[in-house]
């Protein structure tokens, strides 16, 4: 399992004001906050943790009981899904919405 993890760089400015001063400022209407990092940031975290659950009931074939009731995937299958999934979202964190 690759994880690809891309450092980042913020710079956050504080002001300190009056409260007289800060009840004059007007918000700007259509600035809109950039939430694809904590997003990225979430995508990924669900991703090991999926993973991360799915494998932990990982059986060899040995091991298994036939179930007819019972569906299986294998975990090569899981494992490609996870690879696919980091690749596109490295690629594009919004491909999603596509």
């Amino acid at each position: 399992m690759n994880i690809v993890r891309t450092p980042s760089v913020a710079q956050i400015g504080i002001s300190v004001e009056l409260l007289d001063s800060l009840a004059q400022q007007t918000p700007v209407g259509n600035a809109a906050v950039s939430s694809v990092d904590s997003f990225t940031q979430f995508t990924q975290k669900m991703l090991d943790n999926f993973y991360n659950f799915a494998s932990s009931f990982a059986v060899s074939q040995a091991q298994m009981t036939p179930s007819p009731s019972e569906m299986f995937i294998p975990a090569n299958v899981v494992l490609k899904w996870y690879e696919n999934f980091q690749r596109r979202l490295a690629q594009n964190p919004l491909f999603w919405k596509t």
